[in-house]
């Protein structure tokens, strides 16, 4: 198909008002980069938590969120791939492996070109196995033992009914997330067949380059639970995906190809499937082959900025080739059919009608995209007009760059008490030398080995630093309380522990020792460190929790921290502006006010029946956000050592937390800080106050609240 270009002044002046409104919105160079650390991030901090932990997983981010391919409007969801490296795929015969669970790739005479089955074989001797060995190791009807596709879906299905949460099915994804599509593979170290002439076929446009073409050699491919549509046999193949190959072509796209997937993915949304009404789908991934095949076609001088519609209309009347041909390619897998399943003939028709309009008309419909208010954007010169209904481009970024933010640090607290939620029963000593283990090595190598993308090593040392850095705060925490609960000397090496998880965050591990020194009775010091951290916590720090008390999807960082984030670089979720929820695990009990040792028996009754999974992690524990910590602490102190107008000050500082709006929506553990602030009613001798917030507290949490304790221990004395 010939290149498309129009030599018309219209297509220049638009194409740079398009990319004007496309940076508005975040579809900048910076914000991408932003967006894909993030993520990047993300799924190494998962890959190490659950190492640690003793699963053999690895987890890979893919889509739209990783590549920063989206806008904060478009809605678009997480796809995340849980790959299992306890299972060795093989190509063929010599790809056995002695004591691991092999499946070889069979080609089955029923299966497409896309498509294998995966045979049982012994971990003992190279042969075939011959019974099955579980519920979803079934017996093909040629007799060999084969590795059915459903047991994910089982296995989230049952979680689901077990939770009580919704189940969300997509294809090969489950999961109980709405915004969380889940997919668990095998990965292939070797490339199948269909892909071979892929590095082989000619190259107009010289993309990929020789060297991204050796490194996707590399990276494999992932089999995924999900049999072709039309095989009698589905639940026994299994789909070859080339995902990290995907991922690696769209990290080596230029910031005006990513411009013009948005647009195609924005015009997808609020045109293309609107006008098909449900009757049938074009999808993201039509449209990134689409671009895939465009950046190979295109000469480089095709893609500037001036010339973005040009380059938008070339992938629209690609695809429209393919409704006609009625067969849309796969960019890097020989013959198949991307609308097997997806678009039928009728369906098709409808589809190239709304694109001949589109196409017909030089991109019209794009002025009625209300995504993100990208019409009006592009009807409007922005430099110079500005329009009350839109949101300037530096709040669109800070609020990016926000949720970025919080997402990555959130996210990152949450695996860390997946982490800490393991060690519930172990003892103080045994936990100390649990922790002492992890800190002096996470062996990232049997991470490293399951993975082809070198750049993520860094990302995985980073993660295994922070790791070690906080695990040391809860060493120290875990040592210090056993010696203050058999009064021993806290020795040097705890205090360096301390001081080594200082810089965690803004407060969470400088309010631990704190703790610790009041409990030890060394008040001045106490006193000192609170200062310090109050110094610290100003008005543009933003408070974290990873209980599950926060959505990290919807919740909104205070305005004063997104702006601060958004001049930073392309890592937003620094820690040295973030405050993380205090936590003390039971083997830290010494070291936590007494009041808090209520909160680590919160449960009353059949209270514990009724957790999320998340909250049976951490309930048993005190966990407490910063800044209402941090006023009950200097209430504390203040009082022991009798300076009254510091004492009330501190109380005040508490009540503001709890009762301003704007600083309450910066905490998450709202229960808990109501009942420090009802305790400090209590200390002021204003039982019935007290009493009062204790019931509030239990009106706004009637479960698994330690204010049902406190009421009961109070009525006891009015």
């Amino acid at each position: 198909m010939p290149v498309y270009a129009s030599g018309w002044l219209f297509h220049d002046v638009m194409s740079l008002r398009l990319i004007a409104a496309l940076e508005d919105l975040g579809v900048t160079k910076l914000m991408v980069g932003r967006r894909r650390h993030t993520f990047l991030m993300d799924e190494s901090v998962m890959s190490v938590a659950i190492h640690i932990c003793g699963r053999k997983t690895v987890y890979y981010h893919f889509g739209s969120m990783t590549e920063g391919t989206t806008t904060p409007s478009m809605g678009s969801d997480i796809d995340t791939l849980v790959c299992y490296t306890s299972v060795n795929i093989m190509s063929g015969w010599p790809d056995w492996k002695r004591g691991k669970e092999n499946l070889l790739m069979m080609k089955h005479v029923t299966c497409s070109q896309q498509h294998y089955r995966l045979q049982e074989i012994r971990a003992d001797l190279p042969l075939p196995v011959t019974q099955p060995i579980d519920e979803f190791s079934v017996v093909g009807e040629d007799g060999y033992i084969y590795r059915n596709n459903k047991e994910s879906e089982d296995v989230m299905r049952r979680e689901a009914a077990e939770s009580n949460r919704p189940y969300y099915h997509a294809g090969p994804s489950h999961s109980i997330h709405e915004m969380y599509d889940i997919v668990r593979a095998y990965r292939c170290r070797k490339l199948p067949t269909e892909c071979d002439s892929w590095f082989n076929r000619p190259r107009p446009g010289n993309w990929p380059t020789p060297e991204m073409l050796r490194a996707a050699r590399e990276l494999g491919c992932f089999l995924v639970p999900d049999g072709h549509c039309d095989s009698d046999f589905s639940s026994l193949e299994w789909r070859v995906s080339p995902s990290l190959i995907e991922r690696h072509l769209m990290f080596n796209m230029e910031i005006i190809h990513i411009q013009c997937y948005v647009t195609l993915k924005l015009l997808k949304k609020d045109i293309i499937n609107p006008y098909l009404n449900g009757n049938g789908k074009l999808s993201s991934f039509h449209c990134k082959t689409a671009l895939f095949y465009a950046r190979e076609q295109l000469l480089p001088d095709m893609w500037k900025a001036d010339r973005l519609f040009d380059c938008v209309l070339y992938c629209l009347n690609l695809i429209r080739d393919w409704t006609i041909s009625g067969h849309s390619p796969h960019f890097i897998m020989d013959d198949v059919n991307l609308f097997d399943g997806k678009l039928n003939s009728e369906q098709r028709t409808g589809l190239r009608s709304i694109l001949d309009i589109i196409i017909d008309t030089h991109l019209a419909p794009l002025a009625f995209v209300k995504t993100d208010d990208l019409g009006e954007r592009l009807l409007h010169n922005m430099k110079t007009v500005a329009i009350w209904d839109m949101t300037p481009r530096r709040a669109v970024h800070q609020k990016v760059v926000g949720f970025l933010s919080v997402y990555g640090n959130a996210a990152r607290m949450s695996y860390l008490l997946f982490i800490l939620g393991i060690t519930a029963d172990k003892k103080p000593d045994e936990l100390c030398l649990y922790l002492h283990s992890l800190i002096t090595e996470i062996p990232l190598h049997q991470i490293h080995r399951h993975r082809s993308e070198y750049a993520l090593y860094r990302l995985d040392a980073e993660n295994s630093d922070y790791f070690i850095s906080y695990f040391k705060q809860h060493l120290a925490s875990t040592a210090a309380s056993i010696c203050l609960q058999h009064g021993m000397l806290i020795g040097s090496r705890i205090w360096s522990w301390y001081s080594a998880a200082i810089d965690t965050d803004v407060a969470s591990t400088q309010l631990k020792l704190a703790s610790m020194l009041y409990c030890k009775g060394e008040l001045q010091i106490t006193a000192d460190v609170l200062e310090d951290v109050e110094r610290r916590y100003d008005n543009s720090v933003q408070a974290i929790c990873g209980c599950g008390r926060i959505n990290i999807l919807k919740t909104k960082p205070h305005e004063s921290f997104a702006e601060l984030m958004n001049e930073g670089d392309t890592d937003v979720a620094s820690t040295n502006k973030v405050a993380y929820c205090v936590r003390f695990l039971r083997q830290e009990v010494f070291c936590a006010p007494p009041i808090l040792h209520y909160e680590m028996v919160r449960a009353v009754g059949d209270d514990t029946q009724h957790r999320t999974p998340n909250e049976r992690t951490w309930m048993d524990w005190a966990v407490v956000d910063a800044r209402p910590f941090l006023h009950y602490l200097q209430y504390l102190t203040f009082r022991d050592l009798g300076v009254r107008a510091r004492q009330q000050q501190a109380f005040l500082s508490l009540k503001d937390s709890f009762f301003d709006g704007i600083n309450q929506k910066q905490v998450f553990h709202l229960e808990t800080a109501g009942n420090l602030l009802a305790h400090c009613f209590e200390m002021e001798g204003l039982h019935d106050a007290a009493l009062v917030g204790y019931l509030a507290s239990q009106a706004d949490v009637p479960r698994n609240n330690a204010a049902n304790w406190h009421i009961r221990r109070l009525t006891s004395f009015l």
